[in-house]
């Protein structure tokens, strides 16, 4: 019985309902029955939850063009201009130069705004939350304006700085609460030992706020990771496509022309992230907890 007195919820093995785990398991088959759909062959219906036969061609097809030519002729529409490697490459040129770029910048903006107080240092970071929550794609136009004056349209170094949109808001608002969650105390002991701020900075806070570092240096990269809007309009030679834009290859006219190949993708998509977060997982906690302490 329950402490109201009604009758107790039954619960599974776990503890948890099986009601719970019939909706967890509705809204979590798109995730599990997604790596089946690569896995079937080219010539299979899409809507077949199992594979008649596991085959590798659509993930070896995004690598190898003569076999992606070979399963075009299966009736498989869909076509890469270039092997999948080269989307990878590009990606994370661009993302890794995007987020160590933002992080840097970001850090030394979030510990100007943590422990200097000067006149205009609230309408600052009211200004650097606007930057976070105001709407990219408004950005578009003045962007593509600006990359091709400057010489870097249809670079990814263009794009690694036009992600800085959404990296650098991030990371100093991120590295601006961990630093306020760091004891001021540490900085006044290396000063009274001799340091300078400079070097109390480096051989004293830094140390410290490594988790801080890798946290935004995470989200700032999965941010850059799955961008497509800014890649679509700085982007212009298929050898400098990025990932997110080898997705769109398998899509015509708003349907979807090659659902291995999309899937296959897709996975190559999720993986990087994943992995690089499971890799810091314990770093990405120890960031967010302690970068809640204060805002």
């Amino acid at each position: 019985m329950s402490r109201r007195g009604g009758p107790e919820r039954p619960k599974g093995e776990g503890g948890h309902s099986p009601r719970l785990r019939a909706t967890a398991a509705v809204d979590n088959h798109p995730v599990l029955l997604g790596p089946s759909r690569p896995a079937s062959p080219p010539t299979e219906e899409a809507w077949k939850p199992i594979p008649s036969r596991i085959t590798l061609d659509h993930y070896l097809s995004l690598f190898n063009p003569s076999l992606e030519a070979v399963l075009r002729g299966m009736g498989v529409r869909a076509a890469l201009p270039d092997p999948m490697i080269v989307y990878i490459r590009n990606s994370l040129i661009v993302s890794i130069t995007a987020s160590v770029i933002g992080v840097i910048l970001g850090s030394l903006a979030g510990y100007n705004l943590a422990r200097f107080n000067y006149r205009g240092r609230r309408a600052v970071i009211w200004l650097v939350l606007f930057a976070y929550v105001f709407p990219v794609f408004i950005l578009m136009v003045p962007i593509l304006i600006i990359m091709r004056t400057i010489g870097l349209y249809n670079t990814l170094i263009g794009v690694a700085l036009a992600h800085l949109a959404y990296t650098l808001p991030y990371s100093t608002l991120m590295m601006r609460s961990y630093f306020m969650g760091i004891p001021a105390s540490l900085e006044e002991a290396a000063l009274v030992d001799g340091c300078t701020r400079l070097q109390a900075l480096w051989r004293v806070v830094i140390p410290v706020a490594i988790p801080g570092f890798v946290t935004a240096f995470i989200f700032s990269f999965t941010l850059s990771w799955n961008d497509l809007l800014f890649a679509l309009i700085l982007l212009g030679s298929s050898k400098y496509y990025t990932l997110p834009i080898a997705t769109t290859f398998f899509l015509w006219g708003g349907e979807i022309v090659d659902p291995g190949g999309l899937a296959a993708t897709a996975i190559f998509a999720g993986v990087l992230p994943a992995a690089l977060y499971m890799f810091v997982q314990k770093y990405v906690v120890v960031g967010l907890v302690r970068g809640a302490v204060k805002a």
